[in-house]
């Protein structure tokens, strides 16, 4: 999107210019601190990483989606991969050998310095010029997703196309219902990003239809959904028929999730995998003698699996995750209010501290403090600001972050699955700062943007 079509009110060029430069420096001082970052990292990868190399590598060499080797090459979304093959290949067209890691950590750079301006669009689009600054500074120096550029995993785009999708949806309300085709393939392409964004996109469609009722009349209302999920389907459709018809089964784009919901479920293992490796560290070694000296998280995930799919000779792996998953849900009825604890550590978990991108490295206080001040000013500033004006694009931008925090806190919640979403909370929570604060008068451009459908659709 051009910036200089997003909507500033009737400020003279000089000011626009002010806001251009502005935003050009943030973005030049975002991108540089992730050029940095790319290579100041000394730990090892994590085995996400490797997973997301590997496929990356296969797609560009071999263009299939994992090698004979991999086990569960599904378990992983396709757009990281796919982002990291195309970067290879266009840094080395004609090498078809091994991964191109340098490649794949600018492209990380890349996509994150992309979000800041992304996050500027989206904030400028709902409130004006000075929200999207604000929320284009908040996420350049927001530390976690500056380090997260030195890792080789989702986050970096996860984020962007997230932002990406909530900028589609605020640009769909502002004009007629076939704007929200494109909000419809925006969310797809996030959801090839992240899975746990599928059931979120989908909500997004009745969602859209519910706030539109009043404003665009039942007709248009009905016809914004349905355009939306019509296009989430047409963009999700090919991936999962792939997917679905490779693994004999239905995958909702990916196939982890009976295994990821046992270690979520599990109330020995405090719903997440290192508590289950340390509830089951007992067992596994008796199973596995070679890791009888092994610190815990030492313990491989698979030899966690095995030795639960060893209590339940002839059946496959995953019948036996999923019944010892149905043996979860009955002690969660036997103890609800344990349950409820955990999800609540879940949710804590997941927001209460910033993304620990690198591994290894030391989690300093005030950076713990910063996130937890700008996460609460966001959704102060987003509350204040859909109160204030009203404006439901700004309920539906909520929602959707809302969501997607449910579908983690319920599966396995991490910190790093609210990194993605925080660029959209700080846009969204520097726009509503910026709408809070505005003095009541005639309505300014932006504002009749929002307005518009609504007359519109009226007879």
């Amino acid at each position: 999107m051009d910036i200089a079509a997003i909507p500033v009110g009737h400020e003279p060029a000089l000011q626009r210019l002010a806001v251009l430069t502005t935003l050009v420096a943030i973005v030049a001082a975002g991108g540089a601190l992730r050029d940095e970052a790319t290579t100041d990292r000394h730990s090892p990868a994590v085995a996400d990483e490797r997973a997301y190399v590997r496929l990356a590598g296969d797609l560009r060499r071999d263009r299939t989606y994992g090698d004979p080797g991999m086990k569960h090459p599904l378990h992983w979304a396709p757009g990281t991969p796919t982002l990291f093959a195309a970067a290879e290949w266009l840094a080395a067209p004609s090498d078809r050998r091994g991964p191109v890691p340098d490649a794949d950590r600018r492209a990380q750079a890349a996509v994150g310095t992309a979000a800041i301006a992304a996050a500027f669009a989206l904030a400028a689009l709902l409130a004006g010029p000075i929200a999207g600054l604000a929320a284009a500074a908040a996420v350049a120096a927001y530390p976690p997703m500056v380090d997260a550029s030195a890792v080789l995993v989702s986050e970096p785009l996860g984020a962007l196309t997230l932002l990406v999708a909530g900028l589609a949806l605020a640009w769909a309300w502002r004009g007629p219902p076939a704007r929200f085709l494109l909000a419809g393939v925006a969310l797809g392409i996030a959801c090839l990003v992240r899975a746990d964004l599928l059931l979120p996109a989908v909500l997004a469609g009745p969602g859209v239809a519910a706030l539109a009722w009043r404003a665009r009349g039942r007709r248009g209302a009905l016809l914004s959904g349905a355009g939306l999920l019509a296009a989430l389907v047409a963009v999700l459709v090919p991936w999962i028929a792939y997917a679905s018809h490779r693994d004999r089964t239905f995958v909702p784009i990916t196939d982890g999730g009976a295994s990821t919901l046992y270690v979520a479920t599990s109330l020995p293992g405090h719903g997440t995998i290192f508590g289950l490796k340390r509830a089951l560290a007992p067992e596994v070694r008796r199973r596995h003698p070679a890791l009888r000296h092994q610190p815990v998280f030492r313990i491989p995930s698979t030899a966690v699996f095995d030795t639960i799919a060893a209590r339940h000779p002839g059946r496959t792996r995953d019948a036996a995750v999923r019944l010892e998953l149905h043996r979860n849900v009955a002690d969660i009825a036997r103890h609800p209010f344990a349950y409820l604890r955990l999800e609540a550590a879940k949710l804590w978990r997941m927001w209460g501290s910033p993304y620990h991108a690198i591994p290894h490295r030391h989690r300093r206080a005030a950076v713990v403090w910063l996130h937890r001040i700008l996460v609460l000013l966001a959704l102060a500033g987003a509350i204040a600001g859909l109160v204030r004006s009203g404006r439901r694009e700004i309920a539906l931008l909520l929602g959707v972050l809302v969501a997607a925090t449910a579908v983690n806190v319920v599966f396995v919640a991490e910190a790093r699955h609210a990194a993605r979403l925080v660029p959209t909370l700080f846009a969204v929570g520097a726009a509503g700062w910026a709408l809070a604060l505005r003095p009541a008068g005639p309505a300014t451009a932006s504002d009749a943007g929002t307005r518009a459908p609504a007359a519109a659709a009226r007879p």
